[in-house]
């Protein structure tokens, strides 16, 4: 009997440790599903942000390119940012330009583009606003992360003109409500200065011709208003340029993308230069064109108008042939004098005999204007939004350009009191600013001409 209850205490006390045990070890496994649950969870959002960033990045050279690539993007093809995150993949109407579909494996449902969490991705591309106003260009897009919360306030947070709240550009957007687990590319919430994308590169052209005549025969500064510059964006089949050439005026600030480089004499449909160039965001591009076939001693002659208020008289010559003596504070009259197209004008003051001048003939128009003053100079500034580019021309030669995209669609030149102003667009027809269709300058604090 006693071998038998002790074999019943034992056999118990293994029931109660075994129950003991279960129970543990229901606890455990209980604690660590519940560890794991929250494990797996914050890594399957963790791969969700890493897949998410990577399509932010996707999206954003999709709309930008990668210049390293040397792909321009929506931006570089179609001369705009994308009006919807939907138009990189199927646009309508088809803007001229338009290469794509820029994005695959895209989720695109109802023609709202949506992130790894599930939320239509906010894109931040303000518009540059009210001339003449010229911020640089922002561009970001956002995730808005596990909590599919976010400030912005946009009923499609994919269209480019509505986002609304407490915007990127804020330093207090990061800390807004919702906005705390977003995901940005770039990563403007580090550093505010990512937001802005320069998205222009600048393009000089200087040419100089050969001018055969017996006593020259030498390379010189190209006759201004000889040739006419043309860029023909290589996308979109249009002209972005359009300059009657003068040195040191045809300088273009262009959209990043692919451009034809065109140089015609005057007057001609058939280019005599060509060249396919690539403008990066950012970059610096000169061009040095050297183009023969000149000869200023056979061709015809131009009538000349002298602007002379300075103190002494002035001597003009075409070589040693003296053209005649403008008088101090007087100007000559019309076709008194006249000169050969493109030919070297060198002007002597009587009084000192040392040079007050020398330039390079234009070739049109006649009669040709020049003037010698003691009036002020002043700084004018132009502000474009209507065209791809605006010349600007004193006296019917070019001063510079200013084209209506990014931060270099205002522009200041320094221009003199009584110079003739006038303008003309992309395609060389002559255009009217707020000033009228030419405007004769005033200074010291000339208005603003927009276009």
């Amino acid at each position: 009997m006693a071998l038998y209850a002790g074999n019943h205490k034992d056999a118990n006390r293994m029931r109660g440790m075994t129950l003991l045990e279960s129970v543990t070890a229901l606890t455990i496994v209980a604690i660590l599903t519940a560890v794991f649950a929250g494990l797996g969870a914050s890594l399957l959002d963790t791969k969700r942000a890493n897949t998410t960033e990577n399509d932010l990045a996707n999206i954003y050279s999709a709309i930008a390119g990668d210049p390293k690539l040397n792909t321009y993007g929506y931006l570089g093809d179609v001369g705009d940012y994308p009006s919807s995150l939907a138009d990189l993949i199927s646009p309508s109407p088809v803007p001229p330009g338009w290469n794509g579909p820029y994005l695959s494996d895209a989720r695109l449902e109802a023609n709202v583009l949506y992130d790894a969490f599930g939320s239509p991705i906010d894109y931040f591309q303000p518009s540059p606003g009210a001339l003449p106003a010229s911020p640089t260009d922002q561009l970001a897009l956002i995730s808005r992360g596990p909590d599919r919360s976010s400030t912005n306030t946009a009923d499609n947070p994919n269209q480019r003109s509505a986002f609304g709240g407490v915007l990127p550009s804020d330093p207090a957007y990061a800390a807004a409500s919702g906005n705390a687990d977003n995901v940005a590319w770039p990563h403007f919430t580090d550093n505010l200065k990512l937001l802005d994308y320069q998205s222009l590169g600048r393009l000089s052209v200087n040419i100089l011709s050969f001018d055969d005549a017996p006593n020259l025969s030498s390379w010189l500064p190209a006759c201004p208003n000889y040739y006419d510059v043309v860029l023909v964006s290589v996308s979109r089949n249009a002209n972005e340029a359009y300059v009657n050439y003068n040195p040191g005026g045809a300088s273009f600030d262009l959209l990043q993308g692919l451009y034809v480089l065109k140089v015609f004499t005057s007057g001609s449909t058939t280019p005599i230069w060509q060249e396919q160039i690539a403008i990066r965001p950012g970059d610096s591009v000169n061009r040095n064109i050297s183009l023969p076939g000149v000869n200023s001693s056979l061709s015809a002659t131009v009538q000349l108008k002298f602007f002379n208020d300075l103190a002494d008289p002035l001597q003009f010559y075409q070589g040693a042939t003296s053209l005649g003596t403008v008088n101090a504070g007087s100007n000559n009259d019309m076709g008194a004098f006249s000169a050969n197209r493109c030919s070297r004008i060198i002007v002597q003051d009587t009084s000192t005999n040392l040079l007050a001048d020398a330039y390079i003939q234009p070739y049109a128009p006649s009669p040709i204007k020049r003037r010698y003053n003691t009036q002020p100079a002043c700084s004018m500034t132009f502000a474009n939004q209507s065209f791809n580019t605006v010349a600007i021309y004193s006296d019917s030669l070019l001063i510079g350009t200013v084209g209506k995209r990014g931060n270099k669609r205002v522009k200041s030149f320094t221009v003199r009191a009584g110079d003739e102003l006038t303008f003309k667009n992309q395609d060389n027809l002559a255009i009217s600013s707020t000033l009228g269709v030419s405007y004769t300058v005033v200074c010291p604090s000339p208005p603003i001409a927009q276009f």
